[in-house]
């Protein structure tokens, strides 16, 4: 039997192989699966043309309908000079449009145009048939208790960072 990769097939024999000190490590096996987890994320984002940044602004203006520069700079966590070029590709691709914000006619607001809504669908669908192939050996049980306890673990750990 084999694990199906982005690219890349790799055998149960090879799975296998990790040194079991390794595989009885929760703090290995998270980097390992969140590495993993990122490689084919990332390759699904490539495909769309994407890079995570521009996947996170468009996933805010998503959520906000419209948001300043400065607001989707810190949602995505970019210094604001490193956002006018994620903002610019994004604009020249026609996924988003900057306005003249109605509050504050001196700023823009940046929404999703009708093709950045439309790749919002196309990233969620991927997004998701992704995520069944990655938790494709756990119930529908499993996979909301492990949801339930990463939930957990990332309040724990975001809140104790602040």
């Amino acid at each position: 039997m084999c694990i199906l990769r982005y690219h890349r097939v790799v055998t149960q024999e090879e799975a296998a192989n990790e040194p079991g000190a390794l595989l009885n490590s929760t703090g290995y096996l998270l980097a390992r699966l969140g590495m993993e987890s990122r490689r084919v994320w990332g390759q699904m984002l490539g495909e769309h043309g994407l890079t995570p940044h521009q996947f996170g602004v468009l996933m805010t203006l998503a959520q906000l309908k419209a948001a300043s520069q400065q607001q989707l700079s810190r949602a995505v966590g970019v210094d604001p000079r490193n956002a006018v070029p994620i903002v610019d590709s994004l604009q020249q691709r026609g996924l988003i449009e900057r306005r003249v914000d109605p509050a504050d006619r001196r700023r823009h607001a940046i929404t999703l145009t009708r093709a950045g809504q439309v790749q919002i669908k196309q990233l969620g669908q991927a997004g998701n048939e992704l995520e069944d192939w990655f938790l494709a050996s756990l119930t529908d049980e499993e996979r909301a208790g492990l949801h339930a306890t990463l939930r957990k673990l990332f309040t724990a750990v975001t809140q104790a960072a602040r």
